[in-house]
Parts: C-alpha cells; sequence; structure tokens
C-alpha cells in the first residue's frame, strides 16, 4: 500500500520568494486596473515582465539528497 505523497514545506528563501511574486502581481494588477495611464502602462509591463519571466526554463533546483 502506497501512502500519498505530501508536498514538502516552503524553506524561508522560498517563502520570501513567493511572498515577493505575490506582491508585485497583486501591485500590477492593481495599477493596471485601477491606476492613471501612466500607472496603468507600469502595471501592464509589469504584468508582461512577470509572464515572460514565468515562461523562460529554470534551471533544475538542487536537491540535498
Amino acid at each position: 500500500m502506497e501512502t500519498p505523497s505530501q508536498p514538502q514545506p516552503l524553506t524561508g528563501p522560498q517563502t520570501v520568494v513567493l511572498g515577493t511574486v505575490v506582491a508585485l502581481t497583486v501591485a500590477a494588477f492593481s495599477a493596471a486596473l485601477w491606476g492613471n495611464a501612466e500607472q496603468s502602462e507600469r502595471g501592464f509591463r509589469l504584468l508582461n515582465w512577470l509572464h515572460n519571466r514565468s515562461e523562460t526554463e529554470l534551471p533544475p533546483a538542487e536537491s540535498d539528497l
């Protein structure tokens, strides 16, 4: 009988990176939707940058095995 695999908890640096990405995404959406023309343009540029970064292939994570 196999036990279901549990996701590993995030480490400190992973939590910081995740929090930063979430904060940038929320700020970009807010600026794009509710800002004036200049803020809206900046928000859309940030969203495009985040989208392009998510499509790039990341190097494989190192394992401590």
